[in-house]
C-alpha cells in the first residue's frame, strides 16, 4: 500500500471537508512548526539573559530551558495521534492559543516555581504543533504538491535553529530580552488565525477517541520526558555521579521499557512496534538523531568557541550562523527540485558527505579563527544540512501507510529532539573532559621553576610593571596570563576534536543509508526507468 492511501481520509470520518485554502492551512502548519523550533533555540541561546533579567543563579536557569524541552518530549507521543482523532485544526487553535497565553508571563513573575510551572505549559502546548504538520500536509495538498510541503516542512528545522542566534541577539544588544517569549504573543495568534479560517471542521473521532491507548501515551510521554531531562542535566551534573540524573534516566528507562511491554501486549497499541522493526522506518530515525547530532557543530562547537575563545557578543555570532541559515531559502527548494529526478538516498548520502566536509574543514581551527574564517566551512555545511534533512524527510514520508503514519510522524518528532538533545549533552561534555585533558597535558611542560616558564612569565609580566593593574604582584599576573593561555589553546584543541567527531558521526550516516530499500512508487519518489 502506498503513501496515497495514507491520505485518504478515514470512512468513519462523516463530515470530513477538504478546505478550501490548503495553501493557508498548510501554512499554519508549517508556522507552528517553525514557533516551536525556534523557541527551543532561543530559550538556550536566550538562558543569559532570562537568568539576568529575572535574578535566577546559573543552577535554577538550567532548568528553565531543561523543563521546556522536556515538556515537548511528554506531548510529543500523543501529538501525531491526538490531531487525527480531534483533528488538526483543533489541536493548533487551541494548544497554540495556550501557549501565546501562557508566553505573556514569564518575564514578569517573580517566583520561581511559578516560572517553571509556565515553562511546562508552554512546553506542553508548543509541543503539538510539530507532530500534527506532516500529515495535515500530505491530506490538504494535491499529489504533485507535496514534496513542496515537504521542502517546507524540512526547511525550518536548519532555518530556525540557526536564525535564532541572530533573533536573540538583536533581542539582547536592544535589551529586550523579555521578547524571547513576547515575540509568541505576536507570531502564534497568526498561526491561529490560519488554522481556524483555512483548516476543515471535522468531527472527533469518537472510535479512535474510545480505543486510544492512554496507558501507553502516559508511559511514553513521561518516560521520554524523564530522559531528556536526565540527558540535559547530564553535563552540568557529571552524569552518573549525579543521583538526580541517574534516577531521571532509570526512571526513563524503566517508563520506555514499560511502554513497550504495554504495546506489544495492548489490542489497539499507539505504535504498532512491527513498523518500528521495518528498515524504512528505523533507520530513518537513526539518521535524524545522527543528524541532530552533526548539526550540533553549528548549533554549539561554533558558537561557544566564538563566545569563549573571541569574546564574541550574541549578534555577532547571530552574522556568523546566518551564513547556515540564509541560504536554506534557495539550498531546499533546490533539493525539491532535485528529488523529482533523483533518489532520496543518494542526495541524503551526499547532504551526510558534505556535512561531514564542513566538520573536517574546521579540524584546522587556530585561536586566531574569527568569524570571516568559518565563512566557507558555513556555507559547505549549508549545503549538507538543506540536502540530508529535505532527502530524509521525503523518504521517510515515501514509506508511510495509513497503520504507520501517526507512528512515523511521533517517531520522527522524538528522533530529533533525541539526537539534538544527545548532541548537546555529549558534545558539551566530550569538549569539557578533552579541555581538562589537553589542559594536564600541557600543564607538564609548564613546570614552576624550568627556565623556559620563568622567562615566558617575566615576557608576560612586562607590562603590568609599567602600567599597574590592580594589586596583584606583576610576576604572580604573568603567571596568571600564562595560565590563560594554556586554557585557550586546550579548549581549541578540544574544539578540533570535537569537529573531528562530528565529522565521523556524519560518516556513519553514509553507512546506514545502505540498509534503506526503495520505497513503493508514489508521488515522492522519480520516475523508474522503464515504466
Amino acid at each position: 500500500m502506498t503513501i496515497v492511501a495514507a491520505v485518504r481520509p478515514r470512512a468513519g470520518l462523516v463530515g470530513f471537508i477538504r478546505s478550501e485554502h490548503p495553501v493557508i492551512g498548510v501554512g499554519a502548519v508549517i508556522l507552528g512548526a517553525f514557533i516551536s523550533s525556534l523557541n527551543t533555540r532561543l530559550t538556550t541561546f536566550g538562558l543569559a539573559d532570562i537568568r539576568g533579567g529575572l535574578g535566577l543563579g546559573f543552577d535554577e536557569g538550567s532548568w528553565v530551558s531543561t523543563l521546556f524541552g522536556a515538556a515537548q518530549m511528554v506531548v510529543t507521543p500523543a501529538a501525531a495521534w491526538m490531531s487525527t482523532v480531534l483533528g488538526t485544526r483543533r489541536v493548533l487553535v487551541w494548544a497554540g492559543s495556550v501557549f501565546a497565553l501562557a508566553s505573556l508571563f514569564p518575564p514578569v513573575v517573580s517566583d520561581y516555581d511559578t516560572l517553571l510551572a509556565l515553562q511546562l505549559v508552554r512546553g506542553l502546548s508548543v509541543g503539538a504543533l510539530i507532530p500534527a504538520a506532516l500529515g495535515f500536509v500530505l491530506r490538504s495538498l494535491p499529489p504533485q504538491w507535496w514534496i513542496w510541503g515537504i521542502a517546507a516542512y524540512a526547511f525550518r528545522f536548519v532555518f530556525s535553529q540557526n536564525i535564532a542566534g541572530a533573533v536573540e541577539g538583536w533581542y539582547s544588544e536592544t535589551g529586550n530580552w523579555q521578547w524571547i517569549f513576547w515575540q509568541n504573543a505576536v507570531l502564534t495568534p497568526v498561526m491561529v488565525a490560519m488554522a481556524a479560517v483555512a483548516m476543515p471542521r471535522r468531527p472527533v473521532d469518537r472510535e479512535l477517541l474510545h480505543r486510544t491507548d492512554w496507558v501507553g501515551i502516559i508511559y511514553a510521554g513521561i518516560g521520554f520526558g524523564l530522559l531528556y531531562a536526565g540527558i540535559d542535566q547530564g553535563n552540568r551534573l557529571d552524569w552518573l555521579n549525579s543521583g538526580l540524573v541517574s534516577g531521571l534516566l532509570l526512571a526513563g528507562v524503566l517508563l520506555v521499557a514499560a511502554f513497550l511491554v504495554q504495546e506489544a501486549r495492548a489490542e489497539y497499541p499507539l505504535i504498532h512496534l512491527r513498523v518500528l522493526t521495518l528498515p524504512n522506518v528505523a533507520v530513518p530515525a537513526l539518521l535524524i538523531s545522527i543528524y541532530g547530532f552533526g548539526s550540533f557543530a553549528t548549533g554549539f562547537l561554533l558558537p561557544d568557541y566564538l563566545t569563549r575563545i573571541q569574546g564574541l557578543r550574541d549578534l555577532q555570532i547571530g552574522d556568523v550562523l546566518n551564513w547556515i541559515a540564509l541560504p536554506q531559502i534557495v539550498l531546499v527548494p533546490l533539493v525539491a527540485l532535485l528529488l523529482r529526478r533523483i533518489d532520496a538516498r543518494l542526495l541524503l548520502t551526499a547532504g551526510f558527505a558534505t556535512i561531514a566536509i564542513g566538520s573536517w574543514m574546521d579540524t584546522n581551527l587556530t585561536h586566531d579563527w574569527a568569524g570571516g574564517d568559518f565563512i566557507a566551512s558555513q556555507c559547505v555545511s549549508a549545503i549538507g544540512l538543506a540536502f540530508a534533512i529535505t532527502a530524509l524527510v521525503t523518504f521517510a514520508v515515501s514509506n508511510i501507510t495509513p497503520a504507520q503514519a501517526a507512528p512515523i510522524a511521533a517517531t520522527i518528532q522524538i528522533a530529533r529532539l533525541f539526537g539534538n538533545e544527545l548532541g548537546n549533552g555529549l558534545i558539551q561534555t566530550f569538549v569539557r573532559v578533552r579541555e581538562q585533558t589537553y589542559s594536564n597535558l600541557i600543564g607538564l611542560h609548564v613546570t614552576s621553576g624550568s627556565p623556559t616558564t620563568e622567562g615566558i612569565a617575566a615576557q608576560l609580566a612586562a607590562p603590568f610593571s609599567s602600567h599597574a593593574s590592580g594589586s596583584g604582584d606583576p610576576t604572580v599576573q604573568g603567571y596568571g596570563v600564562l595560565a590563560t593561555l594554556v586554557q585557550r589553546e586546550s579548549y581549541v584543541l578540544a574544539y578540533i576534536d570535537a569537529f573531528w567527531l562530528v565529522a565521523w558521526v556524519s560518516l556513519l550516516g553514509i553507512l546506514l543509508v545502505l540498509f534503506l530499500r526503495r520505497p513503493p512508487p508514489n508521488p515522492l519518489t522519480p520516475p523508474r526507468i522503464g515504466t
